[in-house]
């Protein structure tokens, strides 16, 4: 029984039946929000980063939101190996005491985050970072617990209905290595602006990416950008359904589940599902139902642990996701090395997932 699950969309299965994947067709590397669930991924990011990027002779898109935001920081740092494993071993051994204030949690994942990129971090050149945000509007730009609480219920009642009431109360915000380089077709969802990413604005932005409602403070502002507050990116984007659009290459999505949500909002609503068109140059890695089954408890690893287990078993459980993800690492690699061939990958269908 396979660990991966290796899901291709219509053009990217196509290619990959003509030519084989090769890693220098990769045109773009998505990162979605998910917090520690990103744990089985870490070995397949490291992979990816080891033996993948120095293959592709072009410049790389990057783009994430919250953790995969973090992950592709590191992805675009002069030694990504190196980052990813400081990521994955800073996160897994926060702890959060009951308690802690929104501020506070966002003290300390700003640590982290310095921990993680060091001071002198800068994105190589050839690696094009798209950093995903939500700005906040209305309602949602309250930091008083209550009236957070109050207008995030009234975001997701609305959102229950549709998705497109969630213009009403976010705007998405892009910090991006070259504004307006993003390989997709237009944002007709959201309103949309972006700006320069540069070392000022570099960490802000990470921030917000990642500043989970009511959990943490939101970022009030990024330089060089509207005033906010700003919050995690996943509120807008968190799996994408984003019109992608590469036809000289594929888009690579390493993920920790099969099912593609829009929004955060969107997790619980089974109806709510992406796009199959925004996914037809998308080669999806996911961890096979078999993997995750095998997985202590059951599943992959995720925010509520931090509430349901003591440190100590939640680190133990964590580190056993991690290991297990080696499987998922090492079966790429053997396809990959293997020649690509489409033996291994299926169709990508977002309706059958």
């Amino acid at each position: 029984m396979h660990a991966l699950q290796i899901l291709a969309g219509t053009r990217a299965l196509e290619r990959i039946r003509e030519h084989q994947f090769k890693p220098d067709d990769i045109r773009l590397i998505l990162g979605a929000s998910g917090g520690p669930r990103w744990f089985v991924l870490s070995h397949l990011d490291q992979l990816i980063a080891r033996e993948l990027l120095p293959q592709i002779k072009r410049p790389v898109h990057l783009a994430g939101s919250s953790i995969g935001a973090w992950r592709m920081a590191c992805y675009a740092a002069p030694d990504p190996v190196a980052a990813l494993k400081r990521l994955e071993d800073h996160y897994l051994h926060q702890s959060f005491p009951k308690g802690m204030t929104p501020q506070a949690v966002t003290d300390q994942c700003a640590d982290m985050l310095s921990e993680v990129l060091g001071p002198d971090y800068r994105p190589q050149i050839n690696r094009l970072l798209h950093i995903i945000t939500a700005r906040c509007k209305g309602r949602t730009m309250e930091e008083d617990h209550w009236q957070q609480f109050y207008a995030f219920a009234l975001v997701a009642s609305g959102n229950a209905l549709s998705r497109r009431t969630l213009r009403w109360h976010f705007d998405r915000h892009l910090v991006q290595s070259q504004p307006g380089s993003l390989p997709v077709k237009g944002f007709a969802d959201f309103r949309t602006t972006a700006s320069q990413l540069n070392h000022d604005n570099l960490f802000p932005a990470l921030m917000a990416s990642a500043a989970i409602p009511m959990a943490m403070a939101g970022i009030a502002s990024i330089p060089g950008s509207s005033p906010g507050p700003y919050r995690d990116g996943g509120m807008v984007d968190y799996h994408f359904d984003l019109p992608f659009e590469t036809p000289d290459g594929v888009i690579l999505y390493p993920h920790f589940q099969p099912q593609l949500k829009p929004g955060w909002f969107d997790k619980q609503l089974r109806w709510r599902r992406v796009k199959a068109r925004n996914y037809k140059d998308v080669v999806l890695l996911t961890p096979s139902p078999a993997f995750i089954e095998k997985l202590p408890y059951g599943k992959v690893p995720d925010r509520r642990d931090f509430h349901k287990m003591t440190d100590a078993d939640r680190i133990t459980y964590w580190k056993r996701s991690v290991q297990a993800g080696e499987r998922l690492a090492e079966e790429f690699n053997e396809w990959v090395s293997g020649g690509g061939s489409a033996s291994m990958v299926k169709p990508l269908i977002p309706s059958k997932l």
